[in-house]
Formats: structure tokens, C-alpha cells, sequence
């Protein structure tokens, strides 16, 4: 009977030779790793059942609307620069503001003319749906925009002057979106859910880089095209 479940083992892949399939054991050892970790390590159910919500709905945010290989890499350096910018805006919040801004364009530029249509899958989601997320990129492009019309100037001398003012109006308009969509979800749902939504946000840049970065050559030439490669497009 021994021999026999070492069979079945082996054939089921827990027992790998050499160096065959590098990616299944590297996994296999962090799986292993982490049982470990959390048997020494007792986490709360609550807390554990909270970790497993977050993880599900980036699940679900990707697959509504991250399949395209050219969003995901618009994402990937996106959030290069949001988890910059994390430790930025504590020293230089007009510099971090302006530049999160920019990736944040750079992100909705994504959704709303490279990924397929997925209005009805981003329906059941706890975030803002592309075309919501599409007005608020409007509202930031209005603020400085409103600032020159006040200063009655449209020389670059004149926006660079206003530049810290805009970046901490920039700053207050992200504090009311986000603080806004925490308070509606609390309304219209119950106040874990809106952290969840919270705190899948604020962690999104650093699972999209794990989720997109590409391990292997194939996968970096799934960024470019013709965009027919799936690897990318199964990692999250």
C-alpha cells in the first residue's frame, strides 16, 4: 500500500526529478512554506475570511477587465510608480501627487480604449465601473484647467507658479472619491465590505506587479504585438 500511494503521488506530481517543471516545484515550496508558517502562526478566522474576500475580488476585478496584455503592462508600470509615490508623498506631495496622476491616466487609458468592452462584468464589482472611472479622470483634468482660467494666464510660467495649488486640490479630490465610495458602500452594503473595497484599492498596485510581471521571455512578448498570447492573462 506504501508503494502504491508513492506511485499515485508521483504521478499526481508531488515528487518532481531533477530539474523538470521548475515553476510547479518553486510553487509547491511556497505552498509549503506558508502551511508551515501558518501552523506556528495561528491568524484570526475573521481576519483569514477578510484576506480570502480582498484576494477574491481582485480575482474578479481581473477578469472583468484586465484580460488584454497591453493593459495588464500599462498596469504593471502603473503601479510601479503608485508604490513610489506611497513612500513620495510623505516628503514631496505635489511631485507624488502629480505623478500618481499620470500613471493614473496612463491606467484608465487602458480600460477605457484598449480592454474589450466589460461594462456588464465591472457591473458586479465593489469599484468604480470605466465609465465612471473616466469622469473622474475629466474632474482631475478640469481642476487645472480651472486654475488658469482664475489666474487669467496660460503660460507654462504661470502653471508652474499655481502647481503646488493644484496638486493639493488633486489631493483633496482623491481623498472625496475615495473616502465618497468607502461611505456609499458602507451605506448600501455594511462597513467590512467597504473596507474590503479599501483595502483591495490601496493593495491593488502591489498584487497587479506580482499578478503582471513577466517571469520568462514568452511572457514579456505577450505585451507586444499581435496580442494572442494567454499567459499573461491567467496569473492573477
Amino acid at each position: 500500500k506504501l508503494i502504491a500511494a508513492a506511485s499515485r503521488m508521483k504521478q499526481d506530481g508531488w515528487w518532481l526529478e531533477g530539474l523538470d517543471q521548475p515553476e510547479r516545484r518553486k510553487a509547491m515550496k511556497s505552498r509549503l512554506a506558508w502551511e508551515m508558517i501558518g501552523s506556528i502562526i495561528q491568524v484570526p478566522r475573521a481576519l483569514k475570511t477578510f484576506y480570502i474576500e480582498v484576494m477574491r475580488r481582485k480575482h474578479d476585478d481581473h477578469v472583468a477587465s484586465h484580460s488584454h496584455p497591453l493593459n495588464q503592462l500599462f498596469h504593471l508600470l502603473s503601479s510601479s510608480v503608485f508604490i513610489y509615490c506611497y513612500f513620495l508623498i510623505f516628503t514631496d506631495l505635489t511631485t507624488a501627487v502629480t505623478a500618481s496622476l499620470a500613471a493614473l491616466f496612463v491606467r484608465q487609458f487602458g480600460h477605457a480604449l484598449v480592454e474589450p468592452p466589460c461594462h456588464d462584468k465591472e457591473e458586479l464589482l465593489l469599484g468604480f465601473n470605466t465609465p465612471n472611472k473616466t469622469m473622474i479622470v475629466s474632474a482631475y483634468c478640469l481642476i487645472p484647467l480651472a486654475n488658469m482660467l482664475a489666474a487669467g494666464s496660460w503660460t507654462v510660467a504661470a502653471f508652474l507658479e499655481r502647481w503646488p495649488v493644484i496638486a493639493q486640490q488633486w489631493w483633496g479630490l482623491t481623498l472625496v472619491v475615495v473616502l465618497g465610495r468607502v461611505a456609499y458602500l458602507a451605506w448600501l452594503h455594511d462597513f467590512r465590505t467597504s473596507m474590503i473595497w479599501f483595502v483591495k484599492l490601496i493593495t491593488d498596485p502591489f498584487t497587479d506587479i506580482k499578478a503582471y510581471l513577466p517571469r520568462s521571455a514568452r511572457e514579456w512578448r505577450a505585451f507586444l504585438p499581435p496580442y494572442g498570447l494567454p499567459e499573461m492573462s491567467q496569473k492573477h
